[in-house]
C-alpha cells in the first residue's frame, strides 16, 4: 500500500485495527502484526494470527497463541490446529479438533478441510472423503466442494469427481477464478482450458490452465505448435515455477512423437541448458538419444544413451539403456561392438525383459558372424548354408541374409543365379537398407559389364533413395562416369555439378570433377578443364592416384590449346616435366609422360630437343625397362612406337635413311602392335637404294 496509502487508511479508519486489516489484506504482514499490536480489540488477535498463517511462520503463530494463554475462541483453535498440521503434527491438531463444532460456518468450513487433511495423512484418501461429506450442509462451499472432488478422484471415484468438476465449471464467471481453473484442468477439455487461460488474472491460474492447455495442444500435430508456444511463454516469465520444466520437456516428447527430430533435440538441449539438473533425468537423455538416432547422428545418440544408462533409477531401466547403445552402434554399422553391448545386458542383468529381448538376436548375430566368417574365408557355400540358417530362424532378417546368400553365389561364379537373387531384393525387398545395397550392387555389376545405360540409372537412383548413405556421393560419381562411357559429356559434368552441390565436403565430390575435366576437355572447353583439374590437384585429402591423373589431365588440356596460343604448349610442356620429375611415377607411366613432353617440345619448334627426349627418354628407357624385365602397358607401348616413329620420320627428313632404319629395327625387336608396320616402313626405305 505504502507509506502515503497508509496515512491515508489512518486517516479514514482513525485506529490501529483498520490500518492492521489494511496491510493483511495487501499482504504487508509484518505492517500487520506492527499496528495490531498497538490495539487492545480482541479482533487485533485474530489478525495477528492470520499475518502468521499467511506468511507460513507456523511456529511464530503457535507461540504467540500460547503466550495468550490459549484461548478458546474459534479462530485461535483453527489456527493453532492449521499450524501443528502444517509441521507435521498431526495427532496434536486432531485432538484440538476432535468433537468440536464451530460456530461460525467459515471457520466451520476451514476445518473441516483441517479434518480432512488429518483423515488423509492416517488414513487414507476414503477416510478423508468421509470426512468431507459428513459435514452439515449449511458449512459445504464451493471450495469444499472442489476439495471433495479431489478426494473422490483420489479414491477412485473419477466420475463422482467429474460431475462436481463439470457443475462448477457450468457456472462460468460465477465460479471463482480458481475453481474454475482446477476444474478445466482435471477435466481437461480444450474450451473451457481455453476459456479459464484467459480468464486467469493470477500467476498461479494462468500457470495451471496454461501448462495443461499447452499439454493438450501438444499432443495433437496441427496444434502443437500452438502448444509449444503458450508453454515456451510460461517458462519465460516463470522459469523456476512449478511446471516449467517438466512443459519444456513435454515439448521436447511431443516433437519427437511428431517424427519432428530436429526441433526435439533442440527442446531437450534447451531444457538441459536450462536446468542443468534435468541432464541426471534418464527419461530425457533417453528421448534425445532417439531423436539423434532417427536424425542419423549415431555418436551423439551413442552418448546420450550413455547418459541415460548413468541415470537409470533400476536394473530393468539401465539394461534397456545399453540395448539401445548397441542397436546404434548396429546401425552405424559397428556390429562387433553392438554385440559387446548386448553381451554385457545378458551378463550383468540376465533377469531383465531388455535381456530376455535380445537373447536370440545374440544367438542369431553369432550365427550371422559365423556365415560371414567361411565367407571371408572363401568357403562360399558353407556360408550360403548358414546364412539361409538364419533366415529359417528369424524371418524378419530374410532380405539381408538373401543379399549375403547372392554374394556367396557370385563368390561361387554363379553370376546369373546372384544377379537375379539380387534383382529380386532390389524390386521386391521391403528393408530399405538391403534394398539399396542391392541397387548399388547391379550398378557396380553394371557397370562392370559394359551396360552403361542400366549401370547409370541404377547409380543415380541410388544416390537418390539413399542420399544419407556414405556410399552415395561415390555413387554419384559412378553415375558420371557411366555418362561419360557413352558419351554423354553435358550429363557427366551436370552429374559432377550436382554431386558438389549435395555434397560439398566429400572427397568423392574432388573424383568427380576429375571425370568433370575429362567431359569438359571431350567437349574441348579446355580453359574451363584447366581449372576444374587444377582445383582436383592442389586440394588436399586427394588420392596420390587421383592428383596424379588431374595434373595429367590439365597438361593435357593446356596442350590442346596450345593450336591457338602456343604459350600454351610451354605452359603444357612445364607441366608435364613437373610431374615426370616431381611424382612416383610406374615405368609405364614415366614412359607416357616422357612421349607427351617431347612432343610438346616438337609443337614448340624445338625440334632437336625433341628429338634427344624421344630417343633418351622415351625408346631408350623403353628397351632398357624391356630388357630387365619389367612389364609395360599399353599407353606406353603405343608412346614407344610414335616416338620411334617420329624419330624415324625426322631422320628419313634429313637424308639419313640409315638411322631411321636403325630406330625402326628397335620397333621390331620390341613386343609392340607396331612392329609390323616398322617393318613395312624398314622394306619401303630400303628400296630407295640410298640406304647404305
Amino acid at each position: 500500500m505504502g507509506v502515503i496509502g497508509f496515512m491515508a487508511a489512518f486517516s479514514a479508519f482513525g485506529d490501529e485495527l483498520a490500518i492492521a486489516r489494511e496491510a493483511l489484506r495487501d499482504g504487508l504482514w509484518g505492517v500487520a502484526r506492527t499496528h495490531a499490536a498497538k490495539s487492545e480489540a480482541p479482533a487485533a488477535r485474530v489478525v495477528i494470527v492470520e499475518s502468521f498463517a499467511r506468511e507460513g511462520k507456523w511456529k511464530e503463530l503457535i507461540e504467540a497463541i500460547e503466550g495468550w494463554g490459549n484461548p478458546e475462541g474459534e479462530p485461535f483453535i483453527y489456527y493453532r490446529a492449521l499450524a501443528f498440521v502444517e509441521t507435521g503434527k498431526m495427532a496434536q491438531a486432531g485432538y484440538l479438533l476432535a468433537d468440536r463444532k464451530f460456530a461460525d460456518p467459515a471457520y466451520a468450513r476451514l476445518a473441516t478441510r483441517l479434518k480432512a487433511r488429518i483423515a488423509m495423512s492416517e488414513k487414507g484418501a476414503a477416510e478423508a472423503l468421509k470426512v468431507v461429506k459428513d459435514a452439515p450442509g449449511e458449512i459445504y462451499d464451493e471450495d469444499s466442494e472442489m476439495f471433495a472432488a479431489g478426494l473422490m478422484a483420489a479414491t477412485g471415484d473419477r466420475q463422482g469427481a467429474e460431475e462436481i468438476w463439470r457443475t462448477v465449471a457450468a457456472r462460468g464467471t460465477n465460479a471463482s477464478e480458481r475453481a474454475f481453473a482446477v476444474a478445466s484442468v482435471n477435466l481437461n477439455d480444450e474450451q473451457l482450458l481455453r476459456a479459464a487461460f484467459e480468464r486467469s488474472l493470477s500467476s498461479e491460474s494462468k500457470r495451471r490452465v496454461g501448462y495443461a492447455l499447452g499439454r493438450l495442444l501438444l499432443a495433437k500435430p496441427e496444434t502443437l505448435d500452438e502448444g509449444a508456444t503458450i508453454i515456451r511463454s510460461l517458462v519465460r516469465a516463470a522459469p523456476d515455477a512449478p511446471g516449467a520444466r517438466d512443459g519444456m520437456s513435454a515439448i521436447a516428447d511431443a516433437c519427437l512423437d511428431g517424427g519432428r527430430y530436429a526441433e526435439a533435440v533442440a527442446a531437450y538441449r534447451e531444457t538441459f541448458e536450462t536446468w542443468p539438473d534435468s541432464a541426471k533425468s534418464s527419461i530425457l537423455q533417453d528421448g534425445l538419444g532417439w531423436a539423434l538416432e532417427k536424425l542419423g547422428k549415431y555418436d551423439e545418440a551413442l552418448e546420450a544413451f550413455r547418459r541415460a544408462e548413468e541415470t537409470a533409477p533400476g536394473d530393468s531401466v539401465r539394461a534397456r539403456e545399453i540395448v539401445k547403445q548397441g542397436d546404434v552402434l548396429a546401425l552405424s554399422g559397428k556390429i562387433d561392438e553392438s554385440l559387446v553391448k548386448y553381451r554385457t545386458v545378458l551378463a550383468k542383468y540376465p533377469a531383465t525383459d531388455s535381456a530376455a529381448r535380445i537373447k536370440d538376436i545374440v544367438r542369431l548375430r553369432d550365427l550371422e558372424d559365423r556365415g560371414r566368417d567361411l565367407y571371408r574365408e572363401y568357403r562360399f557355400a558353407e556360408a550360403q548354408k548358414v546364412f539361409r540358417e538364419v533366415t529359417e530362424k528369424d524371418a524378419s532378417r530374410k532380405s539381408r541374409m538373401d543379399y549375403l546368400e547372392a554374394m556367396c553365389l557370385y563368390g561361387q561364379g554363379l553370376d546369373e543365379e546372384a544377379e537375379r537373387l539380387v534383382r529380386r531384393i532390389a524390386s521386391e525387398s521391403a528393408d530399405a537398407e538391403t534394398k539399396s545395397m542391392a541397387i548399388l550392387w547391379l550398378a557396380k555389376h553394371s557397370y562392370n559389364r559394359g551396360a552403361w545405360p542400366e549401370s547409370r540409372k541404377l547409380f543415380a537412383e541410388f544416390a537418390e533413395k539413399s542420399p544419407d548413405s556414405p556410399d552415395a556421393p561415390e555413387a554419384l560419381v559412378w553415375s558420371a562416369r557411366t555418362a561419360f562411357a557413352e558419351n554423354d559429356f553435358q550429363a557427366t559434368i551436370q552429374t559432377v555439378t550436382r554431386l558438389a552441390e549435395k555434397y560439398p565436403n566429400s572427397p568423392s565430390s574432388l573424383r568427380g570433377l576429375l571425370v568433370q575435366g575429362e567431359a569438359l576437355i571431350e567437349l574441348a572447353r579446355f580453359d574451363e578443364a584447366v581449372l576444374v583439374l587444377e582445383r582436383v590437384a592442389l586440394a588436399d585429402g586427394v588420392d596420390a592416384a587421383d592428383k596424379l591423373s588431374a595434373k595429367l589431365l590439365g597438361a593435357d588440356a593446356l596442350f590442346a590449346m596450345g593450336a591457338d596460343n602456343p604459350v600454351r604448349y610451354q605452359e603444357a610442356f612445364e607441366a608435364y616435366r613437373g610431374v615426370r620429375d616431381g611424382e612416383a611415377l610406374s615405368p609405364s607411366q614415366r614412359i607416357s609422360v616422357s612421349y607427351k613432353a617431347a612432343k610438346t617440345l616438337e609443337k614448340l619448334k624445338r625440334m632437336d630437343e625433341a628429338v634427344d627426349r624421344y630417343y633418351t627418354d622415351v625408346v631408350l628407357a623403353y628397351r632398357m625397362a624391356r630388357t630387365q624385365g619389367v612389364r609395360m602397358d599399353d599407353e606406353a607401348r603405343a608412346a614407344f612406337s610414335r616416338a620411334a616413329f617420329t624419330l624415324a620420320d625426322e631422320y628419313e627428313s634429313r637424308g639419313r635413311d640409315f638411322q631411321a632404319v636403325h630406330v625402326l629395327e628397335l620397333v621390331v625387336a620390341s613386343d609392340v602392335p607396331a612392329a609390323v608396320e616398322a617393318a613395312k616402313r624398314i622394306e619401303r626405305i630400303k628400296r630407295k637404294g640410298n640406304f647404305l
